[in-house]
């Protein structure tokens, strides 16, 4: 199965500090939301560059609901599992040719990406979902 996985600490910024104190009760749940709307995001991305040819891997992608760990909350983005076997190797073996957009490394391309704006994008939904209230 193919899946990504990397840890982000949230620290040091004043406005979230403020923000997660005034929503305390809300705060466990606002971090998990913002952690899978981002991982959503990512997905999506990922979706666009993952080969087709039966659109079984495509199909088999996907983001897994917010789970709390020793270490914090986390979700999975993944392709594979039963459907898709292979989705290991399509991701790693570089040099294979795949139709324009799609390519190998289809999940840790759009991760990469969003390494430079991730901790700022769920500092600013974390905020938002407090300060706004519940949302879907």
């Amino acid at each position: 199965m193919a899946k990504s996985s990397f840890r982000l600490d949230l620290f040091g910024d004043k406005e979230l500090a403020n923000a997660l104190q005034a929503g305390k009760e809300q705060t466990p749940r606002a971090i998990a939301q913002a952690i899978y709307e981002e991982a959503n995001v990512i997905f999506a991305r990922s979706q666009v560059l993952v080969p087709v040819d039966t659109g079984i891997l495509r199909g088999s992608g996907g983001v897994s609901s917010p789970q709390q760990g020793d270490k914090g909350y986390f979700v999975d983005i993944f392709y594979g599992g039963p459907a898709a076997p292979y989705a290991l190797y399509v991701h790693e073996i570089i040099g294979n040719y795949h139709n324009p957009p799609t390519q190998a490394k289809y999940l840790e391309q759009p991760v990469m990406e969003a390494m430079s704006t991730i901790q700022e994008n769920i500092k600013g939904r974390i905020i938002d979902i407090i300060e706004k209230g519940h949302r879907n």
